[in-house]
């Protein structure tokens, strides 16, 4: 079973417009609903004249409000998200950065000691990528490949 690939994360957050746009149909939906229902059940059920207005109207306004604030918070989730996510990318480069500079300085200073420190190193970088695959799926996996420590020549 092939599972749908979700879409990056900046185009998942809504704009403005959108949560407008979408508060007011869901608004204008309760209201419509509700004159609808009070017609079917008045006049032809009851047979009596008359709708109800204001109580379908606080519904719809009520409905509006409810739905521009829960978009409203799923939209600052998604950005505090996004930032979290460019941070842990930027903190990884740089302790890519820094490891490699590390491993540098140990070969250069003493090569018999470059194998625990690579293998060090390799550790460290393995649990990074895990971070960033678990972040960024979608990034990781079309992202082009960089090449290992083992395609380096020192």
């Amino acid at each position: 079973m092939k599972l749908k690939a979700l879409p990056p994360l900046p185009r998942q957050i809504s704009s403005d417009g959108s949560i407008w746009f979408l508060s007011f149909v869901s608004g204008v939906g309760v209201v419509a609903a509700g004159i609808l229902l009070q017609w079917l059940i008045y006049d032809n059920w009851l047979h009596t004249a008359g709708l109800r207005l204001v109580g379908s109207a606080l519904a719809g306004g009520l409905t509006f409000i409810f739905a521009f604030r829960w978009q409203s918070a799923i939209r600052e989730r998604r950005i505090e998200m996004l930032r979290r996510f460019e941070t842990i990318g930027r903190m990884n480069d740089r302790i890519r950065n820094a490891l490699q500079a590390i491993e540098c300085a140990t070969y250069a200073t003493n090569p018999q000691a470059t194998e625990p420190v690579r293998n060090a190193v390799d550790v460290i970088e393995g649990v990074l990528k895990e971070v960033m695959v678990d972040t960024h799926p979608v990034r990781s996996a079309t992202a082009p490949e960089r090449r290992s420590r083992a395609d380096v020549t020192i």
